[in-house]
Order: C-alpha cells, then sequence, then structure tokens
C-alpha cells in the first residue's frame, strides 16, 4: 500500500459542522491558486453550510523550568549536615543514593528528587541563594564557637565556596 504524500491542513468536524485550519493555512489558502487553496475549496464546496474556524494554538507553560545551579553531591551533602536532624537525613540520602546505584539508573536524579520532596514539600521552590545563605551562616557559627583556632582566611573562603 502505498502512501500518500499530501496532508491535509483543514479538519472537518461533522459533528459541529465546522471546517478547522490553522490561521497560517487559511492565509496561504487566501492567496489563491495553491494546493492549500484547491484543498480548502473542495471542502468548502462539499459542506456549504459548514462554518470556517481557525484552530486554537495550544497554549504554552507560563511557568519557566526551575533550575538549581550549583546543586551537587557536596551541596546536598553540606546541607543535610546543618540541619537538626542530620543523621536521620543523612542515612535517608545515602539509602536512597545506594538504591538508584544498585537499581542502575541515573544516581543524581533520583537523589535531588529525594532532596526537593524533603526540603521542598510544599512546591514552592527550593531556594538556592537562602540555602547557601544557611550554609554561611552555619559555618560561621561553628567557627565562632568552636573558638576558630583556624585562619581567619580559611573561613573565609570556605564561605566563599558554597555562596
Amino acid at each position: 500500500m502505498k502512501k500518500s504524500n499530501i496532508t491535509s491542513r483543514f479538519i472537518v468536524d461533522f459533528l459541529n459542522k465546522k471546517i478547522i485550519g490553522t490561521k497560517a493555512s487559511f492565509d496561504k489558502a487566501s492567496k489563491g491558486i495553491s494546493p492549500i487553496y484547491e484543498e480548502l475549496t473542495k471542502k468548502v464546496k462539499a459542506h456549504p453550510d459548514f462554518k470556517l474556524e481557525i484552530k486554537e494554538q495550544k497554549k504554552k507553560s507560563t511557568h519557566s523550568k526551575r533550575t538549581y545551579d550549583g546543586m551537587d553531591y557536596v551541596f546536598i551533602e553540606t546541607y543535610i549536615g546543618i540541619q537538626k536532624n542530620a543523621a536521620q537525613l543523612m542515612s535517608e540520602y545515602h539509602k536512597v543514593k545506594n538504591f538508584a546505584k544498585e537499581s542502575k539508573i541515573s544516581v543524581y536524579p533520583i537523589v535531588k528528587k529525594w532532596f526537593l520532596g524533603v526540603f521542598d514539600s510544599d512546591k514552592k521552590g527550593f531556594d538556592m541563594d537562602i540555602a547557601k545563605q544557611e550554609i554561611s551562616d552555619a559555618r560561621l557559627a561553628a567557627a565562632v564557637n568552636s573558638g576558630a583556632s583556624a585562619p581567619a582566611n580559611t573561613c573565609v573562603e570556605n564561605i566563599a565556596s558554597v555562596a
């Protein structure tokens, strides 16, 4: 069976008595003498009581995709480490990571999904800038509380590496 190379640019909707096409198709057909014009005139001639209607375009999503620049394993482990229930979360993190490895599936997407499920449970969006600031504040507090025997520039470098 041979396939036809002709594509139908207009749809005949018998239930609603309409001939539906895109705005571009109607524009091309309105120029006359072309395959699109011929197709439309045949359909209009065959169904004179049908109305012509422009097909609605699919609406693009207004939600932009969230990106999490800087979210890697080091960041995830550091952020988990500053939480009050860090031991429990770290245990869950390793279980999820090992499960993905054993299942031979991509590890990072599974870990990221788990991480966002834990720390963005209300789906409002995990804010990387706020998280980096929290890590920075926790490191600074740890340095102050420990007596900070390390040189001052080392603490600043550590804070700057996350922020």
